[in-house]
């Protein structure tokens, strides 16, 4: 029979949310740095076409009435295909902002 090492009945140490590294410092992460994040303004001029892909635009549905989306190029915009919803979806750096707050509701300039 082998000898094994004894168990201590406890679970091995993970470092995990809340446990500090070994040699005591602090846990550092990666910071990527996004152009134009958290500033609130747009990246690209109005008229810019939405670079999405047409499958993307299939499955994307209006937070609001859960109607179809469809792209508004002039404006940059995802537009919500149900006539009493409307609302207008701001794209910015290709990525489609679905908030209902973030909206543009029809008839508003932009």
């Amino acid at each position: 029979m082998m000898a094994s090492a004894p168990f201590s009945g406890a679970p091995p140490a993970r470092r995990g949310a809340g446990h500090p590294r070994p040699d005591g410092r602090a846990e550092t992460y990666p910071r990527y740095r996004v152009p134009g994040a958290c500033r609130g303004t747009r990246s690209r001029p109005l008229g810019d076409a939405v670079n999405i892909d047409g499958w993307l635009l299939d499955l994307l549905a209006c937070p609001a009435c859960h109607a179809p989306l469809r792209a508004d190029d002039a404006a940059s915009e995802l537009v919500c295909t149900s006539e009493t919803c409307g609302l207008a979806y701001p794209v910015r750096d290709d990525i489609p902002v679905l908030l209902v707050d973030e909206a543009r509701r029809p008839g508003e300039s932009g």
